[in-house]
């Protein structure tokens, strides 16, 4: 028979004559609590087992209130029983612990006061008469009676309440407790009291508490169970025993049950099985999950702060809580390993875990690089950061860090991590990478950023091309376009490459609205992000499909700006005469050329639709491709000279022409726009003078809506010919 089973059969089968006092001893965290959790549930299921009430004295504050809470509680769940026996029982516990915890106290003491308050109110009417010679005797009469009034009602309260407070018919305690003795023995099965949280009181509330058990501890039919860790009681009981508490408190107790010594490889083992149940359905390897980096960080990381029972549910709990928060059906917004590792650290080391977000760039070295000479200070700040852990957990600190932030390695005389484990981290949804870190802190997706579970949607979305575009529409209506292509850029490496006859052309689409974000910076812009994505993709999709894919994703797509650049990337022609490209080229020559026919099939159709080439966000890099594939500058330049045959026609392009820039000085709060013309793109497709000369024919008040262009033009054409007019 189990131990619990071993426990409950005790308490309900003895000849409860006299009471008992037992005890379930044990450390905190080894599971007192648990164990008596399971004796309960062993007494519930015997038809003949004994009843049982929980009684937990750490929430009823004082000492009296606890000794009132403990007869009242086991006096109501005797007068619940539905018997002639229990229910007298019940009536003398009552009778009994009213008297004995002086319940009656308070009540006596409000009579007392009230007899004072009723004489103050009789002497006051008393004065207020004699007081009332030469005044008006009406007035003070009434006066007068208002305060005999109140002395009368004052002194029927005091008498009532002193009644209320009254020890019932004046009985002697002996007298008592010998009718509740008898009602208790006539009871058909014993009541088993567990006492828990015994060593979270206060010295003087634990005194009290082993003073009403030992005074009570030979009532029939009761079963009082202690629950504590000996050496606090034992401390608390010395005062009152010469410094002998133990010896105090085995005068009072009959029987210990100590808690048998739960091996740390079976706390290790309930905890393992109880994480698999809650988050076994996230340990899969799109959420991050990798046997063995789980394997190191449980061994290394986790098991050595599960000691006992305690600390396994203390983490447990906390999962349960956080774990939700980043969970969408079987997809977790970030990596599950990571999110188990900050738990732990969550719970066993709070103070730290705090400090994590406001160390970011620390954490992550994100501003740092090699040869920046701040490795030194660094390292003096990595010190400092783990000051907040004692020093007996310092080195397990240090491996809990290395784990989560490899970045950090270095400092603890590890590995220095190169800029290629970066996509490594954030494929992996790492808290090591800037863009994960704020999630596993602020428990939601950022604004403006796709969340976990919306990109594998759209990944799901990839086999239909309804149910692509419609993911596609979905996720633009929200202005998370830009974040979009960002994930695709980062986890390239998770596009189903099966796909690929419907998702290259739906990127190529997605890079070509981006088009006009390439000024958001020459090294990360959702326009680079995009066109980046798609290149790496392509390399992905295996050779003998892969050019076929890409010029039918440019004649479905009409991407011209993308297809540009895919050309771009692997065209020899436009590599720059001795420099040496070391990269491989994505598509081979022949698809290269077949995709610049299909590129200037698609610019000549969008040139003879009015309005439309010239609306394009690209236009410039459009113009000089076109000269490139054509060949000359013949067809852009005849498209431009038709474009601007009128004087709105050639504002309007003009204004595509005009580059748009910023500047601030130091000390400016904002920033100064400013605007200017390329000459080479006013030479090549214009000519100056032809732009002269048609500036000076435009009325200026006609296009007032078009000010700083023309002002632009103007001052620009009169520095770039006044050297020829000199």
């Amino acid at each position: 028979m189990d131990f619990a089973g071993q426990i409950a059969r005790v308490l309900s089968e003895l000849d409860l004559r006299e009471g008992r006092v037992f005890t379930i001893r044990g450390g905190w965290g080894f599971g007192k609590s648990s164990l008596k959790n399971l004796v309960a549930e062993k007494l519930d299921a015997d038809e003949n087992g004994a009843d049982w009430l929980d009684f937990n004295p750490w929430q009823w504050g004082d000492s009296d209130a606890i000794a009132r809470a403990l007869f009242g509680q086991i006096a109501d769940k005797l007068g619940s029983r539905y018997s002639a026996d229990a229910a007298a029982s019940a009536e003398a516990l009552r009778r009994y612990g009213t008297i004995l915890s002086g319940a009656a106290e308070p009540l006596k003491e409000a009579g007392a006061r009230t007899q004072f308050w009723s004489m103050v109110l009789t002497n006051a009417s008393v004065i207020a008469i004699a007081s009332g010679i030469g005044f008006d005797l009406p007035t003070v009469a009434r006066v007068a009676a208002a305060f005999a009034a109140l002395s009368a009602v004052v002194s029927i309260v005091g008498r009532v309440l002193t009644y209320l407070g009254r020890d019932r018919t004046a009985e002697p305690l002996d007298k008592v407790r010998r009718e509740l003795e008898k009602s208790l023995r006539k009871l058909d099965r014993p009541l088993v009291i567990f006492v828990d949280d015994i060593d979270r009181l206060e010295p003087e509330q634990i005194r009290l508490l082993v003073r009403q058990v030992k005074a009570n501890a030979n009532l029939p039919n009761l079963v009082f169970v202690l629950l504590f860790q000996p050496s606090i009681v034992e401390r608390a009981l010395d005062p009152i025993a010469d410094g002998a508490g133990r010896a105090f408190l085995e005068k009072v107790i009959q029987t210990n049950f100590d808690l048998p010594a739960v091996p740390t490889s079976v706390v290790h083992g309930i905890f393992g099985e109880e994480l698999s149940a809650l988050a076994g359905a996230y340990a899969t390897e799109d959420n991050g999950f990798q046997q063995t980096r789980w394997g190191n960080v449980f061994v290394g990381c986790i098991q050595p702060r599960l000691r006992n029972m305690r600390d396994a549910r203390r983490l447990i709990s906390s999962i349960a809580v956080h774990l939700p928060l980043h969970a969408a059906r079987n997809t977790f917004e970030v990596n599950v390993i990571d999110f188990l590792a900050l738990e732990t650290l969550r719970v066993f080391e709070p103070d730290l875990h705090e400090r994590l977000f406001g160390e970011r760039d620390l954490l992550l070295q994100s501003s740092h690089f090699r040869g920046d000479g701040r490795r030194d200070a660094d390292r003096a700040a990595i010190e400092r950061f783990l000051e907040t852990v004692r020093d007996e957990r310092r080195d397990w600190t240090k491996d809990m860090l290395k784990e989560l932030f490899p970045t950090l390695e270095w400092a603890f005389g590890g590995t220095n991590y190169g800029e290629d484990w970066y996509l490594k981290w954030l494929a992996a949804k790492r808290v090591c990478s800037s863009r994960y870190f704020p999630r596993y802190f602020e428990l939601q997706t950022a604004l403006g950023e796709l969340s976990e579970s919306g990109f594998v949607d759209f990944l799901a979305a990839t086999v239909d091309e309804h149910k692509l575009s419609v993911a596609i529409a979905d996720i633009e209506a929200n202005g998370l376009l830009a974040s979009l292509v960002a994930r695709l850029d980062e986890s390239v490496e998770r596009l189903p490459v099966e796909n690929a006859s419907l998702l290259l052309p739906a990127m190529y689409g997605m890079g070509e609205k981006l088009v006009d974000t390439r000024e958001a910076g020459p090294f990360s812009s959702p326009w680079l992000s995009a066109w980046r994505a798609t290149s790496w993709f392509l390399k992905r999709i295996p050779s003998e499909i892969r050019g076929k894919l890409a010029i039918e994703a440019l004649a479905r797509s009409e991407a011209l700006s993308v297809g540009a650049v895919l050309i771009h990337l692997s065209d020899p022609a436009d590599r720059e005469e001795g420099k040496e490209d070391r990269s491989e080229p994505t598509l081979d020559i022949q698809t290269v050329e077949a995709m610049k026919v299909e590129w200037l099939r698609q610019v000549r159709i969008r040139a003879g639709e009015p309005g439309r080439l010239i609306a394009d966000s690209d236009l410039v890099s459009l113009l000089y491709r076109w000269r490139d594939y054509a060949g000359s500058m013949n067809e852009p330049q005849a498209w431009v000279e038709d474009a601007i045959r009128t004087d709105e026609a050639f504002v309007k392009v003009m204004t595509r022409l005009m580059s748009r820039g910023a500047s601030q000085s130091l000390g400016d709060r904002v920033a100064t726009p400013h605007y200017t013309f390329d000459r080479k793109i006013i030479e090549d497709f214009i000519g100056i003078d032809r732009a002269k000369t048609r500036c000076a024919e435009i009325d200026p008040a006609a296009f007032s809506q078009d000010k700083i262009t023309l002002q632009t033009l103007q001052r620009q054409l009169g520095k770039w010919l006044e050297p020829a007019e000199t």
